[in-house]
């Protein structure tokens, strides 16, 4: 096949370096048409992208690539090698990059839904989902910390243990949001720490919040942590912390769209943290999260798939 390559250079180690995919992917008989790195210039990469798109990185670099490559009906085969990789273990990729490569002429194309959020933030649009609430609270503290600071955790672990350890600690007194709104035009209401519309089942740290999250059905799952479970919410991040296994203390309902009213609170798209007292001078204080069905074609090799 003929395909370009979007890599993080800063993701893995010299076994992923951009001269080992290249040979990788020469060596299974493909040419290169184009490559760029994660902060590049794309356009001439999404202008003629070829058979395929391979994206080798985290979740942060498949996310912004695959959403340059909406209704270009060509599909996007995944390298992971970022730190939670929740959209390669959403769809049963894992694997080195040899492996997966190997599979590809096997493979099948599968449909992927994406997401599109309307808010006080502008119009954006997603491919692991949209939180508001504590989550996108935490994000944007740790985002804030970086900026500050040169020391980051300097392992994958490392990092998931820090990002926990800050989700826990808020966790025991932020302030519940009080919904009003709809999912599928049904009423929405209740004091809530957070509201996550899932494309896919986890977000951020491995947080599973929405375990049965299909992102090719076509729909979104909305994911709800009570304030009444606020105890068990934190019990579910200690035991996730501790790497252990749990259940997420989410109330999930499926469908097409939410619509909410916004009162203030921060929000995140994909990685994207957005502080809620930054809102656009145009901006409606409302909030409108729909799906697009079938935006995109992911590349499954037959030895993940079923994984």
């Amino acid at each position: 096949m003929r395909v370009s390559l979007i890599h993080n250079p800063s993701a893995g180690d010299d076994e992923f370096s951009r001269e080992h995919l290249v040979w990788l992917l020469q060596e299974h008989g493909h040419v290169l048409a184009h490559e760029a790195a994660k902060n590049e210039d794309w356009s001439h990469l999404i202008e003629d992208p070829g058979d395929l798109v391979v994206i080798a990185g985290g979740d942060g670099t498949v996310g912004a690539a695959a959403l340059k490559l909406i209704h270009r009906h060509v599909p996007i085969a995944i390298l992971p090698m970022g730190t939670a990789n929740n959209i390669a273990r959403a769809l049963r990729i894992h694997g080195g990059p040899a492996e997966l490569i190997a599979g590809w002429p096997t493979a099948r194309r599968r449909p992927m839904d994406v997401g599109v959020a309307s808010g006080p933030w502008g119009k954006s649009w997603f491919i692991e989902g949209v939180g508001l609430g504590l989550f996108a609270t935490a994000m944007a503290v740790l985002d804030e910390r970086d900026s500050r600071t040169r020391s980051k955790p300097g392992t994958r672990e490392s990092k998931l243990e820090r990002d926990v350890h800050t989700l826990k600690g808020l966790a025991s007194e932020y302030p519940p949001l009080l919904l009003d709104g709809t999912i599928d035009g049904r009423p929405l209401s209740g004091k809530v720490l957070l509201v996550a519309a899932m494309n896919i089942a986890a977000v951020g740290p491995n947080m599973d919040l929405a375990p049965n999250a299909d992102p090719g059905d076509g729909q979104l799952d909305f994911a709800l942590v009570r304030e009444e479970r606020r105890a068990d919410f934190i019990d579910y991040v200690t035991t996730r912390l501790r790497g252990g296994e749990a259940t997420p203390p989410t109330d999930v309902h499926r469908g097409r769209s939410l619509r909410l009213a916004w009162s203030g609170y921060d929000a995140h798209i994909d990685d994207r943290a957005w502080r809620g007292e930054n809102p656009m001078p145009d901006a409606h204080a409302a909030i409108e999260i729909d799906v697009a069905a079938h935006a995109l074609e992911v590349l499954l090799p037959p030895a993940t798939e079923n994984a």
